[in-house]
């Protein structure tokens, strides 16, 4: 699927998006960087479930992660390897070379702010990811995976059967495929960014995701990422030919068929 092939993709139908009432339930997962929070957004005849992502405070004062309901402090992952794409100015730039306090908020706006718009771009491509809802204050208001009983397992936690392995590969092929035709790699994928719910295979945490025209490592990271998911595959007896793959896919990294 070529760029220009790619069809306008609607909002999903279940999406509650007039006046309505909203409140969170409690959280869904504690992560490094951020934690996920169970909303319901409630009219008077519908209800829906979304997932708030929330980005936790580079450096927060003393009480701040307890106030925002976060549970852990905050541990970043070198992120020098993403900052061509984010298109600073000169300014922000030396900041965020030098990790001054500055800098240190400019990297806190970007990463919520680059996780919406890939999740935009990749929801657009078709790519099988949760539909982005608003950007908050903090993060993003995102489709919830699973339902109020059950929230959708990782897939090194969903124990599938060989069948069901095969059509999770088959499907993380075509959504990281969808993906390189949008110009997009993931930068960080593995099975524990993959959610496995009713059949269908679901890629998350997109904030350190890059853009193939503005980051010369987007075809070493895609590399990086088929390499890294073959693996656990290919230890259940589902392999996937690596070498293949990224050849076909850089291409459409670029512009390719």
């Amino acid at each position: 699927m070529s760029r220009s092939a790619t069809a306008e993709r609607r909002p999903p139908d279940w999406l509650i998006d007039g006046p309505f009432e909203e409140r969170t339930l409690g959280v869904l997962k504690s992560g490094k960087e951020a934690e996920v929070f169970l909303v319901e957004r409630r009219t008077p005849s519908r209800v829906c479930l979304l997932a708030h992502k929330r980005f936790r405070p580079r450096h927060p004062r003393k009480g701040e992660l307890r106030e925002l309901g976060f549970t852990h402090g905050a541990i970043y992952r070198h992120d020098s390897v993403y900052r061509d794409g984010w298109h600073l100015n000169a300014r922000d730039k030396r900041a965020v070379q030098g990790a001054t306090a500055y800098g240190q908020e400019v990297r806190a706006q970007l990463w919520p702010a680059n996780e919406f718009a890939m999740l935009q771009r990749a929801w657009a491509a078709g790519a099988s990811v949760p539909f982005p809802v608003v950007r908050s204050d903090d993060g993003i208001l995102m489709e919830l995976i699973g339902d109020i009983d059950e929230i959708a397992p990782r897939l090194v936690q969903a124990g599938l059967e060989r069948s069901d392995l095969r059509l999770a590969r088959d499907q993380l092929l075509d959504s990281v495929g969808r993906l390189a035709s949008a110009g997009i790699v993931h930068a960080d994928l593995s099975v524990y960014n993959l959610l496995w719910w009713r059949g269908r295979l679901v890629l998350i945490d997109f904030p350190q995701a890059v853009d193939a025209v503005t980051n010369l490592e987007a075809p070493n990271l895609l590399h990086r990422d088929l390499s890294n998911v073959a693996d656990w595959f290919a230890r259940r007896g589902v392999p996937i030919d690596v070498e293949r793959v990224f050849g076909e896919l850089v291409g459409r990294l670029f512009g390719g068929p």
